[in-house]
């Protein structure tokens, strides 16, 4: 028997050994023997999973509110982002938001604040939108920068810890803004 041929028994016969004894090995994936997939690690791609804005209004009092939750899961963590935009003037609306990948353990929102060809309202005007994002849940902590225009406005912080048993997340958030008005709100679960 050739040395090949020699190393497939050993590891055959340690496989039966291991089920024999009780012992359970699953293997899944690319890599070699399902080193990337082991344990069944399946997480999907960073991704904008929903976005939608209300229309503008004119409001008596502005209040730059904003609210997030976080659904946690063993492979990928759902954050759900909503917030009030003061908009720059009167013929401005909330345009198409970006979603990407910085790093390993940071996602940027960028919601643009545009000019349209609508008839302009009578004040500047305040809108509200509400995005739901998809990351990869893991063991390192993860960072959401929220922008408005490429500004910096609010960047969320969790932890989406995951093991065999399940996940768990909790949010902390700061703001900044040049608006003293800006109010955030973070939460926990």
């Amino acid at each position: 028997m050739n040395r090949r041929g020699l190393l497939a028994v050993v590891a055959v016969l340690a496989l039966v050994g291991l089920v024999g004894t009780g012992s359970v090995i699953a293997f899944s994936g690319t890599g070699p023997a399902g080193v990337d997939g082991l344990l069944g690690d399946t997480s999907d791609p960073p991704a904008l999973l929903h976005f939608e804005s209300a229309g503008a209004h004119c409001p008596d009092n502005f209040m730059a509110n904003s609210s997030t939750s976080v659904a946690p899961g063993a492979e990928n963590t759902e954050i759900t982002h909503s917030r009030n935009v003061s908009l720059p003037g009167p013929s401005y609306a909330i345009g198409g938001p970006t979603f990407e990948r910085m790093n390993e353990s940071t996602y940027v929102l960028n919601v643009p604040i545009e000019e349209t060809e609508k008839a302009p309202r009578s004040c500047p005007g305040v809108a509200r939108y509400n995005g739901t994002m998809r990351i990869p849940a893991g063991e390192d902590p993860w960072n959401l920068l929220i922008k408005h225009d490429g500004e910096r406005v609010t960047t969320l912080h969790g932890d989406s810890n995951r093991s065999l048993l399940g996940g768990s997340t909790s949010v902390s958030g700061s703001a900044s803004a040049t608006d003293p008005s800006t109010n955030s709100t973070t939460s926990s679960e």
